[in-house]
């Protein structure tokens, strides 16, 4: 039932029957006043258009279901899963089975990544992505990470790469994003354990340090050389 809910939201049902309910209710107030005036029978003109209301009700409830009302005209409601199946990358810790339908976008994923982020709360609590260049976050399905929440602006913030350092900048959303407890203005840094937070939503960001030292750590061991003995070694202790 909750998903039912939640799916006659998305698709704006329970908005176009209450518009239709006060355009019928506006017709009968508008026959009360103007019909008297005009020596007509308002009240068999009411009955007409009140049984037509009841007759009307399904087959405005099924449009709703199936059509929606954008600035472009009327246009077919997309299926959930269908416009889910977008940009999204995939988690890293996707257990779904094989042959089952996936909503992440199916791509090759490298075996270590050296930043991650992990949702702790919100409708992705428990899956981690990798990141290996800039993403967007936002409600927008079109996001590379699609936090499909009403607290969260279509486009709300982007991650960036720059060299080893991960940053965070907040695209100008509604609600703001927090970063460990402050307020982000402009672009910030982000650093192991930092904490990212769209109003209720929380994000943890880690970083793993093992491909990002592994050139110092090289450069810091000690390396020996051997050197062949020198030939004329003998002959000149001989001397």
């Amino acid at each position: 039932m909750l998903t039912l809910f939640r799916e006659l939201r998305r698709r704006k049902v329970f908005q176009t029957c209450f518009l239709y309910i006060f355009a019928a209710w506006g017709s009968l107030q508008i026959i009360d006043v103007l019909f008297p005036l005009l020596d007509l029978d308002g009240d068999l003109i009411s009955r007409y258009i009140f049984v037509l209301t009841i007759a009307g009700f399904p087959v405005a409830f099924a449009l709703a279901w199936f059509f929606q009302i954008t600035p472009k005209g009327v246009v077919r409601s997309t299926p959930f899963v269908e416009r889910r199946v977008l940009s999204n990358i995939p988690p890293l810790n996707d257990r779904r089975s094989a042959g089952k339908p996936s909503y992440f976008r199916k791509t090759d994923m490298p075996e270590e990544f050296e930043w991650t982020l992990t949702a702790e709360t919100g409708p992705l609590a428990g899956l981690s992505f990798g990141v290996d260049r800039s993403l967007v976050m936002g409600r927008s399905l079109e996001s590379d990470i699609a936090v499909v929440s009403p607290h969260v602006s279509r486009h709300h913030a982007r991650l960036d790469l720059d060299g080893d350092q991960l940053t965070l900048e907040d695209l100008g959303s509604a609600n703001g994003t927090v970063v460990n407890g402050r307020s982000l203005t402009g672009r910030c840094a982000l650093h192991n354990d930092d904490e990212i937070r769209f109003h209720d939503i929380v994000f943890r960001v880690s970083r793993s340090y093992s491909n990002a030292y592994r050139g110092v750590e090289l450069h810091s061991k000690t390396t020996y050389i051997e050197i062949p003995p020198d030939r004329d070694t003998g002959s000149d202790q001989g001397h």
